[in-house]
């Protein structure tokens, strides 16, 4: 009884401080509701941008439904974003993202100077952005401790999510992030972009982009991601599915990333590898048959130092590649499927 009557004497502060409780966990300082169109206006963007610039450095909420973007929403106040499940962000005409962030404000020492408190906790939370073939979804820049969990980014072109491209930033800490294009026409889209580093990427899931994760930067972490294509039938008769020609499922460009437990699923090649001291721990690969991509190579080693142990690889085409590079590779407790005795199956503990 004690912790009910606290509970609601939390929830009556809150609501006197005028802030609004969008569950038991976060609560929300404006809510893009109240912002309606004004006269003349045929899209959201003018009032998601008025919402925005209403709520520095607070946290602004999208109830559900689909809000046509006809030019970039742009953040840079600070303000974080609090997205139903079902609020889309969808592009209605071209334009280089559908949303962009930027939290340089962060670093601005006279703001600081002013009074300003330092802000570790930004965050974009939920909802879909939609590319919708027009756009890329969002661009990230100048951040560093930010979160990100639960969006979904659909139908980027060039990018579903682009971190860091104009600028510096570290210590994304991004969880539950789904990528996954249903529209024909995108190939050669990359579904997360990153040049940024010392970042965690967990539990994140792409479909059918033809690059899954591009990794730059230094000491990035990727923990139980899994990138795979297939679905969109080929541009043409006789050849692989659009998203699957010349597709890589992990390029790995930093310096000391680790993959664990990350799953490469129906890839042209499964992890590409330019970045020194990449260790690949737990992964695995499988090319699903069904969609007929054949010559495939699991490993692609371009240079610097690569330590692969506890993977597990299988064939389920006539020709692939297990590993092609520059050699300064480290192999430990290989498991292998489907792999026949004239295979190479470096550091191998089991064949059949």
């Amino acid at each position: 009884m004690k912790t009910f009557c606290s509970l609601l004497s939390a929830f009556a502060f809150l609501a006197f401080a005028g802030a609004v409780i969008a569950d038991e966990n976060q609560v929300f300082d404006k809510s893009v509701a109240n912002f309606a169109r004004a006269e003349g206006e045929t899209s959201d963007s003018p009032r998601i941008q008025r919402a925005i610039e209403a709520c520095p450095s607070g946290v602004l909420y999208f109830p559900a439904g689909v809000y046509e973007i006809s030019e970039p929403i742009v953040v840079k106040n600070l303000c974080s974003l609090l997205m139903h499940k079902s609020a889309i962000l969808r592009a209605s005409q071209k334009m280089e993202f559908v949303l962009k962030v930027n939290t340089a404000q962060q670093y601005n020492r006279e703001r600081i100077k002013a009074g300003g408190a330092e802000d570790y906790n930004l965050f974009v939370v939920g909802g879909q952005i939609d590319g919708n073939g027009l756009a890329s979804c969002m661009s990230l820049d100048n951040y560093h401790h930010f979160t990100m969990r639960d969006t979904t980014f659909l139908n980027g072109f060039p990018y579903g999510l682009r971190v860091n491209g104009e600028g510096h930033g570290y210590e994304l800490i991004a969880n539950n992030l789904y990528f996954k294009c249903v529209k024909s026409g995108l190939a050669g889209n990359t579904a997360l972009y990153t040049t940024g580093g010392d970042s965690h990427y967990t539990d994140c899931v792409v479909v059918d982009y033809t690059v899954g994760f591009h990794v730059g930067g230094g000491s990035n972490r990727l923990t139980r991601c899994h990138v795979w294509g297939g679905p969109i039938p080929p541009a043409a008769p006789g050849e692989y599915p659009e998203m699957l020609k010349d597709s890589i499922n992990y390029k790995i460009m930093g310096s000391t990333a680790i993959l664990r437990d990350c799953y490469a699923d129906s890839g042209a090649i499964g992890f590409h590898i330019e970045g020194h001291d990449v260790r690949l721990l737990g992964c695995s690969y499988f090319n699903n048959a069904h969609f007929k991509l054949d010559h495939v190579k699991i490993i692609h080693h371009v240079k610097g130092l690569l330590y692969v142990s506890e993977a597990s690889f299988v064939k389920t085409v006539p020709h692939v590649l297990v590993y092609e590079g520059c050699g300064n590779v480290h192999w430990n407790n290989i498991m292998y499927s489907g792999f026949s005795k004239d295979d190479d199956c470096p550091g191998a503990i089991m064949r059949k």
